[in-house]
């Protein structure tokens, strides 16, 4: 059925609509990157619940689809079983780590690294860094190229190098700004095309009743088994998918770090998190893992239909094409696994060029210009999709989308995982520990991997050893401990510092400092006070000093002193902060209106006939 759909005229319609919008998106954005800030982190000003949508598309990309649909397909319910895990480290992420790297202003982990140990563990993180990343493009590519290759009939290396072009030519255009903004259609599309798919199938089958009845006992069940079969266990994945994935993706990929950098506030960017984790992932969950689920039943029913030979990773196209009521539902299944990719790929991507500036370029650049850092930006996104071509024919040698996955989470993420957590929790982590840690750490990693049963074993919960397939879950937790062992053994045998001052702001200790060094001065008790001026009311200085003035009626109103953070909006809450900007508080101004400097006008773009909100931040 499916490669008559794929050469249909109206596939091609919907298909190409699509990508020629998201690209065209990227090009109405690009007036907006007028520095690196707008470029990395669109300018630090955009709200909540476009934040929330923008880490939803970023975190299920075309290999979530790929992978959960595959597991779905070979065990059922229990493929949901790494959604599970974000829920346990979410109040450190809130409470911790959130408001540590926004309120100290760090642009990148590396960067973080650096000014919590040394420039020795921000070179290693950096080269860390970039390698995460760039796995990361190279799996999503090869996830839509199998997903799309039934459909197509093409070469799978065909569909990669044409993905990874679209993707990188509106990355590269547009920014953050574009990314964020597309996300939250993409997100859009791909939560309603998951669900879609579900009730399509159901409907296939005849209805939910035997759609269940035909599962077995086994696919029915939340959880996998403790520790069998050994390609697919509970402990396993809890440490390889849970532990080191999740964490590892939350914490340390720059990508999602830069979401949260890229909202208005530390509070937007909580509020962005939970609504993310509480109600965006659960259903995420059904969206990406229900083909597989109907998939299995098909083949319990009908394996002359689906058979159980079916290439795992192709489970989610194989069935859109089964249940496809019509073409153009057919087309907009495609697309949304096409959102997927693009959703994903474009914020690593973005998230790659912003370490390449930030940690390799500017600190070793003679004073560059804004202009040329930017300009680097745009090249360094088009040279690392180029990069991530490669890595997806690497990746192609796994059996799923899944064991590849999971494998480069297991071998790259350990190290900085350690690095974080130890830094965020106990002062006293020492920039030798945590450079052993990485060193040290990554020989033991290779040897797990040389060595699989004499080191591995003892860490395996009973888990069988498969020589073909040596711990293929298990090995994260064996990488982690040794990285942990090294950081602490290190630490406790080095000589404390007589005082912690130089890392305030940097641990979980030291949040209030921080926030205080955030605004450059104590923070105003009275933040949060919001008052409306009306456009009329607002002149626009020629200084550029990014600062706002206001007169002594509206410094009144909003209890502000002089140098305090302010955040100004355009009035409609619908644009999620895109007219919109911070600015210092200067002083009281001797007319009636309220002054704005040209910077913060250019900036923000506002349509001064338009009323304007002002809200006293930090």
């Amino acid at each position: 059925m499916t490669p008559e759909i794929a050469t249909s005229s109206l596939f091609w319609v919907i298909l190409v609509f699509y990508v020629s919008f998201v690209l065209g998106a990227g090009l109405f954005f690009a007036r907006n990157n007028q520095s690196t800030e707008d470029f990395f982190f669109g300018g630090r000003r955009f709200s909540w619940w476009l934040i929330g949508m923008s880490m939803l598309a970023t975190g299920v990309g075309s290999h979530s689809f790929a992978k959960y649909a595959s597991k779905g397909f070979e065990y059922g319910f229990s493929s949901t079983m790494t959604y599970m895990n974000d829920w346990f480290f979410m109040p450190l992420l809130l409470f911790g780590w959130i408001p540590i790297i926004y309120y100290m202003k760090v642009n990148s982990i590396p960067e973080y690294f650096e000014r919590r140990f040394n420039s020795t563990v921000r070179n290693l993180s950096t080269f860390t860094m970039i390698l995460y990343l760039i796995g990361y493009i190279g799996i999503g590519l090869l996830a839509l190229g199998s997903l799309l290759q039934p459909i197509l009939g093409w070469d799978i290396e065909t569909i990669i190098i044409t993905i990874a072009l679209i993707s990188g030519i509106y990355v590269s255009l547009g920014g953050q700004t574009a990314i964020i903004f597309t996300d939250f259609l993409q997100g859009v599309v791909l939560l309603f095309a998951g669900l879609l798919i579900f009730g399509l199938g159901i409907a296939y089958l005849g209805g939910f009743d035997i759609f269940w009845n035909a599962l077995s006992t086994t696919n029915k069940l939340p959880l996998a088994d403790f520790n069998s079969p050994p390609d697919f266990n509970f402990v396993g994945v809890f440490w390889q998918d849970g532990v080191v994935g999740s964490v590892g993706f939350a914490f340390m990929n720059q990508a999602v770090i830069m979401r949260f950098l890229s909202s208005r506030s530390v509070a937007h960017a909580r509020r962005a998190t939970m609504m993310n984790v509480l109600v965006f992932l659960p259903i995420a969950t059904i969206a990406v893992s229900n083909a597989g689920w109907v998939a299995r039943a098909i083949t319990n029913t009908s394996p002359e239909v689906l058979a159980e030979t079916t290439n795992p990773n192709s489970i989610f196209t194989v069935v859109a094409g089964i249940v496809a009521s019509s073409e153009a539902v057919f087309a907009f299944l495609v697309a949304a696994v096409v959102a997927a990719l693009m959703s994903s790929l474009d914020s690593q991507i973005n998230a790659s060029a912003a370490v390449v500036v930030n940690d390799i370029y500017t600190p070793r650049a003679k004073n560059p210009s804004e202009k040329t850092r930017l300009r680097v930006s745009m090249l360094t996104s088009a040279g690392v999709t180029i990069i991530g071509i490669g890595a997806a024919f690497l990746f192609a040698q796994y059996g799923t989308i899944y064991e590849a996955h999971g494998a480069f989470h297991s071998v790259v993420t350990p190290p900085m995982v350690t690095m974080i957590f130890l830094g965020i929790f106990w002062q006293r982590f020492s920039a030798q520990a945590a450079v052993l840690s990485f060193v040290l750490g990554s020989v033991f990693i290779v040897l797990g991997i040389i060595y699989p049963f004499e080191l591995i074993t003892p860490f395996a919960h009973g888990t069988e050893f498969v020589p073909e397939k040596p711990y293929s879950y298990i090995r994260a937790l064996y990488n982690l401990v040794a990285c942990v062992s090294i950081g602490v053994i290190v630490t406790l045998f080095t000589k404390p510092p007589k005082n912690y001052d130089h890392i305030k702001g940097l641990t979980l200790w030291t949040i209030k400092d921080g926030a205080e060094y955030f605004k450059g001065a104590k923070v105003n008790p009275n933040a949060g006070i919001t008052i409306t001026v009306p456009g009329s009311e607002i002149i626009v200085s020629e200084d550029e000093n990014n600062k706002i003035c206001l007169p002594q009626k509206y410094m009144d109103q909003i209890k502000g002193n002089v140098g305090d953070l302010m955040y100004i909006s355009d009035k409609r809450w619908y644009l999620g902060g895109l007219k919109s900007t911070h600015a210092n508080l200067g002083s009281v101004s001797k007319f009636d209106g309220v002054i704005i400097s040209k910077d913060v006008q250019r900036h923000a773009q506002f349509d001064l006939s338009r009323d304007l909100i002002i809200e006293l931040e930090v």
